[in-house]
This record gives C-alpha cells, sequence and structure tokens, in this order.
C-alpha cells in the first residue's frame, strides 16, 4: 500500500511552508508528497510556486527521502513536472478532456486517475464517464483513484469503489474525508495541512491526526 500525503495548496505560495509539509508527510510515514502544479490561473495565482522552487522542492523530498509528486492544472505542467515525477496524477476535472488525458499519457507513465466529478451531485463520474476516459489513453498504466468531490466530503461512499473492478486496473482511493481510518487499497491519498490557515482545511488533517492516519492504516 501507497500512501500519499496530498499537500496541494496547503503551503499558501511559500517555499518554507511547502516543505514544512514535506517534513511532516515524511515523519508520519507516507510515501509520497504531492502538491498541485500551475502557472496563469487567476484566481489561483497567490497560491503558485515557481519553477525553480518546485526543482528546490523536489531536490529537498529526495533529501528527505520521501518522493515527489505534483498534479498538473496546465499543458504546461505536464511537461514540467515529467522530469520531477516517477508518475503522473490526473485530477477529476481533467477526466472528461481528451486533450489532457492524451497530453498526460504520451509521458509513458503510470498515472493515477482520479474517478470525482463537479458535476454529478453525488461527486462521483459514472462508468460511462470512466470508460469513455480511458478510451483515450488505452496503452498507459492507469490507476483508478475512488473519489467523491465534495468538499469537505461527509459520505465518502467507499461501498461504490468495488464498481472500478470491472475495468480491471488497479484501484486506489484520493479520500477527502476527515477519517482516520479507511479501506485499505493499492495506493491511498490524503490531503494534510500545517493548520486551519489554509485553503484545504475542511479535507484535511493535522500533522497528528495524518500520523495516527498512516499508523492504523499499515496496522491493518
Amino acid at each position: 500500500m501507497i500512501i500519499i500525503a496530498e499537500a496541494g495548496i496547503n503551503h499558501n505560495g511559500d517555499l518554507k511552508l511547502a516543505k514544512k509539509l514535506v517534513d511532516v508527510s515524511e515523519e508520519a510515514g507516507a510515501d509520497i508528497v504531492k502538491f498541485q502544479t500551475f502557472w496563469g490561473i487567476k484566481k489561483l495565482e497567490k497560491y503558485e510556486l515557481t519553477k525553480d522552487e518546485f526543482y528546490e522542492l523536489k531536490k529537498y523530498c529526495d533529501e528527505r527521502e520521501i518522493q515527489f509528486m505534483s498534479t498538473p492544472h496546465t499543458f504546461e505542467a505536464i511537461h514540467f513536472l515529467d522530469d520531477l515525477v516517477t508518475m503522473h496524477k490526473i485530477a477529476s476535472s481533467y477526466l472528461g478532456i481528451p486533450n489532457f488525458l492524451k497530453e498526460v499519457a504520451s509521458k509513458k507513465k503510470p498515472i493515477l486517475l482520479s474517478t470525482g466529478s463537479l458535476i454529478h451531485d453525488t461527486g462521483i463520474a459514472s462508468n460511462e464517464e470512466i470508460k469513455n476516459a480511458l478510451s483515450f489513453i488505452p496503452n498507459a498504466e492507469v490507476i483508478l483513484m475512488h473519489c467523491v468531490s465534495k468538499y469537505p466530503c461527509k459520505y465518502p461512499q467507499f461501498n461504490t469503489m468495488f464498481r472500478l473492478k470491472e475495468f480491471n486496473k488497479t484501484i486506489g482511493i484520493s479520500d477527502h474525508s476527515q477519517l482516520l481510518q479507511i479501506p485499505r487499497a493499492d495506493y491511498i491519498e490524503k490531503h494534510i495541512k500545517l493548520d486551519d490557515d489554509c485553503i484545504d482545511k475542511d479535507v484535511s488533517l493535522n500533522p497528528e491526526q495524518f500520523k495516527q492516519f498512516v499508523k492504523n492504516m499499515r496496522s491493518y
């Protein structure tokens, strides 16, 4: 089981805070710490890190012996990140964008594909939407990540994740709840924060909670 600490943009655009998120993720026992990469998205400008800062952050992760990842939100970010990561992440919001899917798949690295939805009340993409997305990346090594796009997520609907088995892919979970134990899966993604002064505070665990979460997940 691979546990991913989703730091996202909980660093508020501050490299020092991003490094602290690396520290607490590694200390908690996460295998990977993941951020978000974008430039030119107007409403998120204050959360940006520069390319040089991402290089420094990757180096810092290497020094702390925790794997660096980041989710791209632009085509430029896909190309930039490819030299820094061993696998790519596609967020739920890009599930229905063929050109984005194809561009990520062209890098020929494993893909974590979230299956949430911002257009359905359930917060979950339909099997038909997932099938359609996979049709654009038929040769990619895909890990399907059960996801409910609700912020916060009071009802993670883990009972529905087994529907993903029909696709004959590795199954993971991208969790937006604040539960300290969830079903096991090959890949588990969970949000982490330093404190409540961050954008994703309602879906993230603080360092002590995250450490307990990792302990719980490793022990059963």
